[in-house]
């Protein structure tokens, strides 16, 4: 997923040519998703790891709501960071770097209101908090998925930047 915001994050989307080197932009951008894919990854397997399949539906329900929270938290640090990695200075530059960071922004409201609703997920039985859990995960995957919908087009420099850069190529690996 991450090679694929990379792609579409170097691609870019419309605007202007002022701004932050596209060597710097995308060094930026891909430690910014890079860290995003780490914290992502840490979360699933922290809630594969804490025994929450097995576990009763109140303790289970604390480990499901400390994964959103994680994915939450994830997603708006990296949605700073890449507001801070500025515009490329690029054709179109300002819609590169704002259609991504408005995706990820989406994705933030979405994946808070799945944390709101996380912590509303009833415990009485174990059938029902599956079927709360069962909502909430299909809310987080389409605020994830809304980050992947990010239309491109082309920026040759960008994408040239991204090859020559360890980070982007790190999120390849």
């Amino acid at each position: 997923m991450a090679t694929a915001l990379v792609a579409v994050a170097i691609a870019g989307c419309g605007g202007s040519s002022s701004g932050v080197s596209p060597a710097s932009y995308v060094k930026s951008l891909c430690i910014a998703l890079g860290a995003w894919k780490n914290e992502i990854q840490s979360a699933g397997l922290a809630l594969q790891s804490s025994g929450a399949a097995t576990a009763s539906p109140a303790v289970a329900k604390q480990d499901y709501q400390r994964f959103v929270s994680a994915l939450l938290s994830a997603t708006q640090h990296a949605t700073s960071t890449l507001r801070s990695a500025g515009t490329p200075a690029v054709t179109r530059g300002t819609q590169i770097a704002g259609g991504l960071t408005s995706a990820f922004d989406r994705a933030g409201t979405e994946l808070s209101r799945a944390n709101t609703q996380a912590g509303a997920i009833p415990t009485r039985n174990a059938s029902v908090f599956q079927i709360g859990a069962a909502a909430v995960t299909t809310q987080i995957k389409a605020a994830l998925q809304g980050i992947a919908t990010v239309t491109p087009s082309q920026s040759a420099q960008l994408r040239t930047a991204a090859g020559k850069s360890p980070a982007c190529q790190a999120l390849s690996g």
